[in-house]
């Protein structure tokens, strides 16, 4: 199940990617945060016997007290109404507390000034850009975080590049 998530670079919409993320994921639980809702991921939940939880609020952090953890979190058509310190918020008790993976869809153009994220502000968070979706003047991008694939084992992390290695795991300061 340590599998990345696909790439939407062969996917032509945001539907055919999560629907190809779930796919692959397989999650037994699902949690969606959205001001509106979402029907292809009901569907895709009652077709798959998954657990779904939605939360459908301009305040989505007060609904979350009570939750299940849950395999996987889906947040889209929200973040662009929430204040920047109530989304980085609410995606930091996602990925903390709640899941091991979250799936951001954000549009930057229906956001005000004030509101708007930058790609850095997600990656701040340690999320990755899977893919970018146009259509005319409509920008969508589709961010996601897996606690898996969020911290790579480095090569030089191991005894061979101690300068003691006959100490290595014997000693934690």
């Amino acid at each position: 199940m340590n599998q990345p998530m696909p790439s939407a670079a062969s996917a032509a919409t945001p539907q055919s990617t999560l629907a190809a993320i779930l796919d692959s994921q397989r999650p037994a639980s699902l949690l969606v945060i959205s001001l509106n809702p979402i029907p292809q991921l009901e569907d895709w939940c009652q077709h798959h016997g998954a657990t779904l939880h939605s939360i459908s609020e301009s305040d989505p952090e007060s609904r979350l007290h009570g939750l299940p953890r849950v395999d996987m979190a889906i947040v889209a058509d929200q973040l662009e109404y929430m204040t920047r310190e109530a989304g980085a918020r609410l995606i930091g008790l996602l990925r903390n507390l709640y899941t091991e993976r979250v799936v951001v869809l954000y549009q930057e153009k229906l956001a005000p000034e004030r509101l708007r994220w930058s790609r850095n502000a997600f990656l701040a968070m340690g999320l990755r850009r899977e893919a970018v979706f146009r259509q005319q003047e409509r920008e969508m991008a589709l961010y996601s975080y897996e606690l898996a694939r969020y911290n790579f084992t480095r090569a030089w992390n191991n005894s061979r590049f101690w300068a003691n290695p006959e100490n290595w795991g014997k000693y934690w300061w």
